[in-house]
């Protein structure tokens, strides 16, 4: 067609022009081109093109990303309310030194991702970036079958269980997340809009419907745990299947400097983000510690919607969670795609929507802490938003103004610095639980008690270390 044969030929003369000036070398160090915000806009991509006006990038959506987000972070899932059920099946409370034992184990997750975020570009420097996929995928798989194999199939107590699983998550999730998102990036913005919103997805598919299902018919926690397990095999055949073959994708080379080459040029891409670092920084902080905190809050078999002391408008705790997690899901779903639709040409216009994205998260967090049910559905709503706004538009921001090679030096520093927020907000959940209870105990929320009562097994199999109590 003849819009084709105008891009082809525009992109001719920009890679005749690049030759000229610099040699005929410019592997992996193109900025965004502001020119191709002039070329024709085509509306005809299967319904997505309307987000996005940039007719340079309008490859069709490679829809199966979603998937393969949606199956990885399903064992990103265990820090929700399948962390209160693993904690029950140990025969832990929610309270005293072996329910801390078990938080600050979870914490794992943020201390791996963390660590492996930026420790991936040494410790996996041999492995391409696909194959570093590849590996975390297989590491996720490993972590997330511990609970149904080992805890609810084979009925083992041993506490140790608990970091070795959820450090495995952590460490997957840190090489998966950015590594995956820089592969990808050549499959267009589409593409990527459509990737970002497996995240939410995967929390909205284990926290509503599962539980929902829990709620309705009985259904046993231990399938929401195979579920989650089972995932994993079928992200890694999708991404076999999407996955680039080549670094050079219609012209363009999105081959990658290693980390150590990427900052020494930090001036040409660090600076401008450091913002989206800060603000990931609050956003990882509300979601990882406020998540945790209502689960831990709002514990009694019912839930009372108007305060702590309200006793007429009661709700079963099982369809309060399922709400909490509805809205959670559908607030961070919809502002991930919400992001993709804004067409942001300037740094200012990003800066802008990050500061949107900011408010949001921060009013989600003092609302929540009122500690006053009905208003937490809002509050996660709001939270949420802005948690997904600001992942869309930093993910549009790297791909566009960050220069090609450093696309996933981008993404490391990026997630790295927001995992510190997310290591503190794990490790601090007691606090934001503390904040909602203001020290005192309610008949509704509150509570300290366990639903199964038991000793936790804190040892090994051997025996060497000794059972304790957990009641407080």
């Amino acid at each position: 067609s003849s819009l084709v044969l105008l891009r082809r030929r525009h992109s001719h003369r920009r890679r005749d022009g690049a030759a000229m000036g610099s040699g005929g070398d410019n592997s992996g160090s193109d900025d965004y081109d502001a020119d191709a915000s002039e070329e024709l806009e085509d509306s005809s991509s299967d319904g997505d093109s309307s987000c996005d006006t940039d007719a340079s990038e309008i490859a069709p959506p490679q829809r199966l990303a979603f998937v393969v987000m949606t199956c990885v972070i399903s064992g990103y899932t265990l820090i929700g309310p399948l962390q209160h059920d693993l904690k029950h099946a140990l025969h832990v409370s929610d309270a005293g030194a072996v329910n801390e034992m078990f938080i600050q184990s979870v914490a794992l997750v943020q201390w791996g991702k963390t660590f492996m975020t930026l420790g991936q570009n040494v410790l996996l420097s041999f492995l391409t970036s696909a194959q570093r996929v590849y590996v975390a995928m297989c590491l996720m798989f490993f972590g997330v079958l511990i609970p149904p194999l080992m805890i609810f199939t084979f009925g083992s107590l041993w506490l140790g269980w608990v970091p070795l699983a959820y450090g495995s998550i952590g460490l997957a999730l840190g090489v998966f997340e950015c590594t995956f998102l820089s592969v990808i990036s050549p499959l267009g913005p589409l593409t990527k809009s459509w990737a970002i919103m497996g995240f939410p997805a995967a929390f909205f598919i284990v926290n509503v419907f599962f539980q929902s299902l829990r709620a309705l018919f009985n259904v046993p926690v231990v399938i929401s745990f195979w579920y989650v397990a089972l995932c994993l095999p079928v992200g890694i055949l999708c991404f076999k299947h999407i996955a680039p073959k080549d670094s050079k994708v219609d012209g363009k080379s999105y081959k990658q400097a290693n980390l150590s080459s990427s900052l020494r040029e930090w001036n040409s891409w660090l600076p401008k983000l450091l913002p989206f670092a800060l603000v990931n920084i609050a956003c990882h902080f509300v979601m990882e510690s406020v998540l945790p905190a209502v689960f831990n809050t709002y514990n009694a078999k019912q839930v009372s919607l108007l305060g702590p002391e309200n006793t007429t408008h009661l709700m079963k705790t099982e369809w309060f969670l399922v709400i909490f997690s509805f809205v959670m899901g559908i607030g961070d779903i919809i502002s991930r795609r919400f992001g993709y639709c804004f067409d942001l040409k300037t740094t200012s216009a990003n800066y802008l929507a990050l500061a949107f994205a900011f408010c949001c998260t921060i009013l989600g967090l003092v609302l929540t802490i009122q500690g006053i049910a009905a208003l937490t559905w809002f509050s996660a709503f709001l939270a949420f938003f802005g948690n997904g706004f600001n992942y869309a538009v930093t993910s549009k921001y790297i791909d566009k103004f960050v220069p090609r090679k450093h696309n996933l030096a981008a993404y490391s520093v990026w997630m790295c610095v927001g995992y510190c927020g997310a290591i503190a907000g794990a490790v601090l959940v007691s606090v934001v639980k503390s904040w909602i209870c203001g020290g005192r105990q309610y008949e509704y929320q509150c509570s300290s008690g366990m639903s199964q009562p038991g000793p936790a097994v804190l040892g090994n199999a051997t025996g060497n270390w000794s059972n304790a109590s957990v009641y407080s």
